[in-house]
């Protein structure tokens, strides 16, 4: 039994063996729910002060949620696929991606779209959290929540109801993002280093006036 390296609002065993490289984050509402983020960031300590840490406060999270409707015509789009006979994407070891440096205003507008993640994760809306996500992200999230017996009237209970923040001793300080890099296909994609050691890559995607996270794995 194992649990993914995250960041959580609570704990939950993964009794089906290890948490794939590409599964960092994952709506398992079986009742309990865990959003999973393996982030090279800071991670917050239960009890331990983030004082002078830049630590995003959960009344940052202002975006827009994502429609009802959006999210069950997903959710039955992914039902309606037959599911993979493993959540490993991939065999092959995950390399870090090549590309030219993003400019600095680039950065900066994913820095924000990333603030904001973190700021809706803080105040456990998982609805605006969605809103930050690309449409195959979120197709992603519920391939791991179908195989884990999440019906849609579960997840949409859980989704209607008052979100819960995490507690202030709970905040999760963020860092600079530097290593962005402009992929062959136009999107950015920001690789760091985990706490294990390794690295991770979160890609970002433009859609309309922001970026939204596309894709997210650790490196081998």
């Amino acid at each position: 039994m194992a649990l993914c390296s995250a960041w959580r609002r609570q704990s939950i065993p993964i009794a089906h063996g290890q948490c794939s490289r590409r599964c960092p984050l994952a709506l398992v509402a079986v009742l309990f729910f865990l959003t999973m983020v393996s982030a090279p960031v800071a991670r917050a300590q239960t009890g331990t002060p983030n004082a002078g840490l830049d630590a995003p406060k959960a009344d940052e999270c202002t975006v827009a949620p994502r429609s009802e409707d959006e999210l069950r015509a997903l959710f039955r789009e992914t039902a309606a696929t037959p599911l993979p006979t493993s959540l490993e994407a991939s065999p092959t070891p995950a390399a870090a991606p090549m590309g030219r440096p993003a400019d600095e205003q680039t950065v900066a507008e994913i820095t924000t779209t990333w603030r904001q993640y973190v700021a809706c994760l803080v105040a456990g809306d998982q609805a605006r959290m969605f809103a930050l996500l690309s449409d195959e992200m979120v197709r992603r999230q519920f391939v791991v929540d179908i195989a884990f017996g999440v019906t849609e009237n579960a997840l949409f209970t859980f989704l209607a109801a008052t979100p819960v923040p995490l507690t202030p001793d709970q905040s999760l300080p963020i860092q600079p993002l530097e290593d962005a890099r402009v992929l062959a296909d136009g999107r950015v994609a920001v690789v760091g280093t985990s706490d294990e050691g390794r690295g991770d890559v979160r890609i970002f995607a433009r859609e309309g006036e922001r970026w939204v996270l596309d894709d997210w794995f650790d490196l081998s």
